[in-house]
């Protein structure tokens, strides 16, 4: 049984390895024809989307599989090995339930686009909606498996629990007993709930929605399938697969280590020059990986224990390099961007420029900290380094430093969409690693495929099962009303600004970023024009928040893998992170009441008509 659960896995792996080359070359054909041979192809953009959606639906299995689907589990540590069992089975129980509710839908909206076709290759629909019902099967299948593997008593008493959870909702709340407003109070509670039971929140999400529609029995379920759909259904989405692949290979591929000389070349002479070294080789190594995990995992573990060699404390360094982190999240490209401008319409090449200036900000509040804190603790000077070494650092980083060059060429030109340049990054960062470098080998080149998928299929899936809840939101006119409590309080911007910093960096950190966005953007979003509010500078800081909140102690993830490459417990870090913490918040301050810095870069390349 086990081999044939790692068979399925594996092959299922490597069919959405083969779609994901796929969708790149396709994207990437698309970008030849139109712009070296002026010969545009109508067809590339339909393929690629539909590519897109089945990676993001068997990419959500392979993270079932592999565990990468984005949870808390800081509560449910806090019991008994035997009630997280339990928890942990019920939390299974519910979630196949709500498999069971896709796979029969999934088909039925099969069924129902079977002769739908779509404009450019006249493809039937269906193909695109069976994604679905297959990826709910296999992880149908995943966790009937996974939950037989526990102990019989345990099993049953979370079935039990299970059972008489949903058939005690419906008795008290079904039949439309209660009025929408109330069950979409019960779907926060219900949500809410879910995650702190250690639910992956995408499963969470779907579960919250799925028992509102069931409870309201006002709107056909079928509207489950097509939101999900629906909500990865996007072009400008696909930068999102792409750029993380591009990390990837850069990270493989050597350019850490190069970015890391060219910063020690620029301020690693200066005092307290080498924690300078990682906010300086942050904001470089930013600009290429897009991921702000992987930012974290590639500094921390070239310049933690370098800096622990040069007399910082670990938890000193753990201290700087999670607060240059948290900025390098406002350096595009940045997946939280994409993802903020697919959900809200605007353009990511804007938002990408609008993130470089308050990135600086961050930037020269965190130098200043670390010059005040090396002078006071009197730490040695670095030697500056021989111009000829200068020289050789700065030739090694020319061509790592042509890729954002590239990107923000095509995208300020306006010769390609962000998701056509993020393409170009993937094949220039091969190019580089495997021909010019020569140090990412055929061996690599599957793993880094299969974390793609997995990372892809994590946000894409979260992104599709929150569309459905979204849709309540709004129908159900949830922003309105939380605007009209807002204007209660205070009816100038500020309050709503610090009121929203608060919570994306608390959420932040609970969440994980991405998910906090994709739950809360729907409703505080509409409500920024009541206090006139440009959304590029509200974007900008919900995503700071955001960057702040992945490694605020004590449950930040961010600041866990920091500590990991240290080799240290997280609670040694909070006291002295707590100076960079208050440093991080100065900026978000700074960057909330002078919406100059955010905006004066997109007005001049991306000036309103």
């Amino acid at each position: 049984m086990r081999f044939l659960r790692l068979l399925m896995g594996r092959s299922i792996e490597w069919i959405a390895v083969i779609l994901t080359i796929a969708m790149t070359v396709v994207v990437f054909l698309q970008v030849t024809n139109r712009y070296i041979f002026n010969n545009p192809l109508s067809w590339t953009e339909e393929v690629a989307r539909f590519l897109f959606v089945w990676i993001t639906f068997l990419g959500a299995f392979i993270a079932l599989k592999s565990k990468a689907h984005i949870s808390v589990n800081s509560f449910v540590a806090l019991f008994s090995t035997r009630t997280r069992t339990i928890l942990e089975n019920v939390v299974i129980f519910l979630t196949i339930v709500y498999l069971l509710f896709l796979i029969q839908l999934g088909f039925r909206i099969v069924y129902e686009t079977a002769d739908s076709v779509s404009p450019a290759l006249n493809i039937p629909y269906a193909y695109l909606y069976l994604s679905i019902p297959v990826s709910a099967i296999l992880m149908l299948s995943h966790l009937t498996v996974q939950l037989f593997q526990s102990r019989s008593k345990t099993m049953v008493i979370s079935g039990i629990i299970s059972i008489a959870s949903l058939v005690l909702l419906y008795l008290l709340l079904g039949g439309g007993r209660v009025s929408s407003g109330t069950l979409v109070l019960f779907s926060i509670i219900c949500l809410a709930t879910l995650i702190l039971m250690n639910t992956p929140i995408a499963f969470s999400l779907g579960l919250s929605s799925l028992l509102f529609l069931i409870l309201l029995q006002r709107t056909p379920l079928i509207i489950i399938p097509n939101r999900m759909v629906g909500g990865v259904d996007s072009f400008p989405f696909l930068a999102c697969p792409f750029f993380i692949l591009a990390g990837e290979l850069m990270n493989t591929g050597g350019i850490t280590q190069r970015l890391v000389n060219l910063a020690k070349a620029i301020v690693g002479h200066v005092r307290g020059g080498l924690g300078m070294v990682v906010v300086v080789a942050e904001y470089f190594f930013s600009g290429i990986s897009g991921s702000t995990m992987a930012d974290v995992s590639a500094i921390g573990s070239l310049l933690i224990p370098a800096m622990k060699k040069a007399g910082y404390k670990p938890e000193h360094a753990v201290s700087i390099v999670s607060s240059a982190s948290a900025m390098g999240i406002l350096v595009p490209p940045c997946l939280t961007m994409v993802v903020l401008g697919v959900m809200t319409g605007l353009s990511v090449g804007a938002l990408f420029m609008a993130g470089f200036l308050p990135a600086v900000v961050l930037a020269i509040c965190i130098m200043a900290l670390i010059y005040f804190q090396a002078f006071r603790e009197n730490l040695p000077l670095e030697k500056r380094l021989p111009l000829i070494e200068a020289f050789k650092s700065i030739i090694g980083a020319i061509i790592p430093l042509t890729l954002p060059v590239i990107i923000f060429a095509g995208i300020l030109s306006g010769a390609a969409t962000a998701t056509e340049i993020s393409v170009i990054a993937v094949v220039y960062s091969l190019i580089v690693g495997a021909f010019l470098y020569k140090e990412i080998r055929l061996e690599h080149i599957i793993p880094i495929l299969v974390r793609t998928v997995t990372l892809t299929g994590a946000v894409a899936f979260l992104l599709g099962a929150s569309s459905v809840l979204t849709w309540i939101f709004a129908t159900n006119q949830v922003p309105e009303m939380v605007g009209t409590l807002i204007l209660g309080l205070s009816s100038g911007p500020w309050v709503f600004l610090l009121l929203s910093n608060v919570v994306f960096v608390l959420l932040g950190c609970a969440l994980e970023g991405t998910p906090a966005i994709i739950i809360l953007i729907p409703i505080f979003f509409p409500i920024i024009t009541r206090f006139g509010i440009d959304p590029l500078h509200y974007c900008i800081l919900v995503t700071t928040a955001i960057g702040i909140g992945v490694f605020l102690p004590p449950i930040g993830m961010g600041i866990f893998i920091a500590c990991s490459f240290a080799g240290i417990d997280m609670g040694r870090c909070i006291r002295p992170f707590m100076p960079f913490v208050i440093v991080l918040f100065v900026g978000l301050l700074i960057i909330s009441f002078f919406p100059w810095f955010t905006l004066v870069l997109p007005n001049i390349f991306f000036p309103v008509k």
